[in-house]
């Protein structure tokens, strides 16, 4: 069984929304450094109180000596606002010291990218999404209390560490508890709850002008995810290419029933026919009769050694039909296993062959690691050959190069053309959103309307990739990056146009850019998870966060050292997404395709082949994992489904 048997229901559609606020409290904390380094006019007042001088001053002022350290400026603000900038006086000599608070937190999104991502594939989704939601939430409540700058410094990297870490966790498990066909929608919620998160900072950096109770205040809806934490399941996609069958029909099983009560109704949901006529198989049998049956066997196991050998020596007619079965699941198994490159080889023992007995297999002492060949396979034989040992290094130097090389070169493909893809499109939305002006003199009220504009773009791209797929619009839409940053860079040596021509023609051109690359960044994030497999789907995104994070911290400090000259680097980057959209070609599309679960999917033929191996050559194999959930079989470990009532 597959998330795509499952009927999408309430209860899928609730834990999308409850995803979507771990994303505002993501969203709050990634753009929290706006109101932390908010800088307010301040002023050094005379020793006589009647002159105010605003801004940094000499030694020298109107060729008198004057001294004016920095606990002697004033700031004028409102009441009880207060930033770090305040607090700590970066301001004048010390006013680099604030950039440390930028670059200590895309440090820690870094590293959280990198360890996250690489935790989400070997321990699982919802672990390091429970740790990094109330980890980020205990670093943002002591950030609060913090006295000192270098402590607030590391507080606010290990804030973006943990903050990241949900970030990815959250998106990833998302996708993969939805079928194909809404992972559209799962991407455009995860969109559209971000911006409500930077809607929510903005309505708090509003009311709340201190940055120490802001802090607290975007604590509250981490606070509120113990309410409803328990109730999120692990994803059984990553489940399954772990080899935990029974956690994942578990977690089938979890879904399926709280769909039920959330329809309001009594009746079991059917997931699979047998036979095209035959009747439906439901996952929902008694949880009492399966215990019963497990604590009997395992208590007879655990009694007897040799049980469990007799369990599986059936002298009735039912003995081929088991001893099959077993094998067929244990054949499909290894095939599994040698797709992945990281599993080339299974332990199994030196026997000559494997027939069609019912006898369990003990290991050797030697415990030989021994790898089966393709051409010596036959899974519609359920028959292998193992070699001996002095043949076992020719046949794993075979399988590597079948195996891994021939599918490491699609991967190595996708990493390289996502890259461009990442790097630009980054390096774009940097330079517009550094370059864009405001249009009004109220800070809040600008960021609103930028908000409300990404937002309405989320919504429309919703439409744009559910009728066009994602390869044709992220070529379109780089396409558009490289126009705008062409003709911005070049804006500057227009003819014959008045001041406000040029100033309406820049906002116009700006505004563009800044949409075009927002869109492009919406596209990226759902294609990268759906090109990757789910065996390394967490580190390949956790590797393109970071890439993207150089991008954005890169392109104000890259127009700085240009001494604020845009063309250049305009230019530069402009070619650079025109490459990458020309790069975008050789992609696949995956609009209606199912998610890979390991590197042998990532061809481009790789969702057709597996269509046609899901409706053909797995039927089977779909039967006898639904046999779990019955009172005659259970789960005997190693992928073997054994029927016990059968036994004598």
């Amino acid at each position: 069984m597959s998330i795509e048997d499952i009927k999408v229901g309430y209860f899928q559609f609730i834990l999308l929304f409850l995803f979507g606020i771990n994303y505002i409290i993501v969203a709050m904390s990634h753009t929290l450094t706006i109101y932390h380094n908010y800088t307010p006019k301040f002023y050094c007042e005379a020793s006589n109180g009647l002159n105010k001088t605003y801004g940094c001053i000499n030694n020298t002022y109107n060729g008198t000596f004057r001294v004016c350290g920095i606990n002697d400026y004033n700031f004028e603000t409102n009441i009880n606002e207060k930033s770090i900038i305040t607090d700590w006086g970066l301001i004048c000599e010390r006013s680099y010291l604030k950039e440390y608070s930028i670059i200590a937190y895309c440090v820690g999104v870094s590293i959280g990218a990198w360890i996250t991502g690489i935790l989400v594939d070997r321990i699982g989704r919802l672990p390091v999404l429970a740790i990094c939601l109330y980890s980020q939430g205990t670093m943002t409540v002591a950030t609060y209390i913090v006295q000192s700058y270098p402590v607030f410094l590391i507080l606010r990297s290990l804030q973006g560490v943990f903050a990241q870490g949900l970030q990815n966790s959250t998106y990833i498990l998302a996708i993969e508890l939805f079928p194909t066909k809404y992972r559209t929608l799962v991407s455009t919620v995860m969109n559209i709850a971000w911006g409500f998160g930077l809607l929510l900072l903005t309505a708090f950096g509003y009311f709340i002008r201190d940055w120490r109770i802001l802090q607290l205040a975007i604590s509250v809806p981490t606070a509120i995810t113990v309410l409803y934490i328990w109730m999120i399941p692990e994803s059984p996609r990553w489940l399954l290419t772990r080899n935990k069958t029974t956690e994942a029909d578990i977690a089938f099983e979890r879904i399926i029933k709280y769909n039920n009560c959330c329809f309001g109704s009594k009746s079991k949901q059917k997931v699979l026919d047998l036979s095209k006529n035959g009747p439906s198989i439901s996952l929902l049998k008694s949880e009492k009769q399966k215990s019963q049956i497990l604590t009997e066997n395992n208590e007879k196991c655990n009694n007897d050694p040799d049980e469990v050998i007799k369990l599986l020596k059936k002298p009735t007619t039912s003995k081929t039909r088991n001893s099959r079965s077993s094998l067929r699941v244990a054949s499909q198994n290894l095939e599994e296993r040698l797709s992945d490159p990281l599993e080339t080889f299974v332990q199994i023992t030196q026997n000559n062959s494997i027939d069609n007995s019912s006898e369990i297999f003990e290991p050797s002492e030697k415990n030989t690691k021994v790898t089966i060949s393709q051409d010596k396979f036959d899974l519609n034989n359920s028959t292998a050959v193992i070699e001996d040992d002095e043949n076992i290094e020719p046949i794993v130097e075979t399988i590597k190069k079948k195996y891994c090389l021939f599918k490491n070169i699609y991967f190595i493909k996708y990493i390289i053309i996502i890259t461009c893809q990442w790097l630009s499109i980054s390096i774009m939305r940097s330079f517009m959103i550094h370059l864009f002006p405001n249009f009004t003199k109220n800070r809040h009220v600008d960021s609103t309307i930028n908000i409300l504009a990404e937002i309405i773009i989320y919504i429309i791209m919703y439409f744009i990739l559910s009728r066009y797929g994602r390869r044709l619009p992220i070529i379109i839409f780089q396409v558009f990056n490289f126009i705008f940053s062409i003709s911005i860079a070049q804006h500057g040596f227009l003819p014959d146009l008045t001041v406000l021509v040029n100033d309406v023609l820049k906002i116009i051109l700006l505004s563009l850019g800044r949409l075009s690359s927002i869109s492009a960044l919406g596209i990226i994030y759902l294609y990268t998870n759906e090109l990757f497999p789910t065996t390394i789907r967490g580190t390949c995104f956790g590797l393109f966060i970071i890439i993207s994070t150089v991008g954005n911290t890169s392109g104000p400090y890259i127009l700085l050292l240009m001494n604020n000259n845009i063309s250049s680097p305009l230019i530069f980057n402009g070619i650079f997404n025109l490459i990458s959209a020309i790069l975008c070609y050789w992609l696949p599309e995956t609009i209606n395709d199912c998610l890979p679960d390991n590197l042998s999917n990532m061809n481009k033929s790789r969702n057709k082949n597996y269509q046609r191996k899901k409706t053909n050559g797995t039927i089977e194999q779909e039967i006898l994992r639904k046999k779990l959930f019955s009172e005659d079989w259970v789960d005997a470990g190693n992928g073997i489904i054994v029927n016990f009532t059968d036994s004598n």
